[in-house]
């Protein structure tokens, strides 16, 4: 393991994202819909967030966000499609979170879940991997899901 200070903040914020996407989609975070976007990209910019205070390079932080739920989605039997839909929301989650931390001297969790409620709303429904290539910094969703 290459990056064993990391262990920690990765766990603690899987389980934190998973515990807010729960309040948030009680429902529906688990199945393809939006609050799986959500979940997806919240799950990233929590792990970004809470490695970040390990390490002063926030890089590292972000790099590391994207080792290990790139790793995540290749070790899930997932379909084509909504192995694409997760990798391609982790990475808005992980872009947000720069956008944000640079914008914002203390970070905390309630900026981060608001950002992400806002992006929600301009998220865009995906049938093909194809699509997912002309979108830019939107969340997509492969299922019209309601709570």
């Amino acid at each position: 393991m290459k990056k064993p200070l990391f262990i920690y903040p990765t766990l603690k914020a899987t389980v934190i994202s998973y515990q807010i996407s729960q309040r948030e989609f009680p429902k529906t975070h688990q199945l393809n819909g939006k609050g799986n976007a959500f979940r997806h990209a919240l799950w990233n910019m929590m792990i970004s967030k809470e490695c970040s205070k390990w390490t002063k390079n926030k890089n590292k932080a972000i790099t590391w966000a994207k080792t290990i739920t790139d790793w995540h989605e290749e070790l899930s039997p997932n379909e084509p499609l909504d192995k694409a839909m997760d990798l391609y929301n982790n990475k808005v989650g992980r872009e947000l979170f720069k956008k944000l931390n640079d914008k914002y001297s203390k970070l905390n969790s309630d900026i981060l879940i608001d950002s992400l409620k806002e992006k929600l709303k301009s998220s865009v429904k995906t049938e093909t991997i194809f699509e997912m290539d002309n979108y830019m910094e939107v969340l997509v969703y492969i299922s019209e899901l309601t709570e």
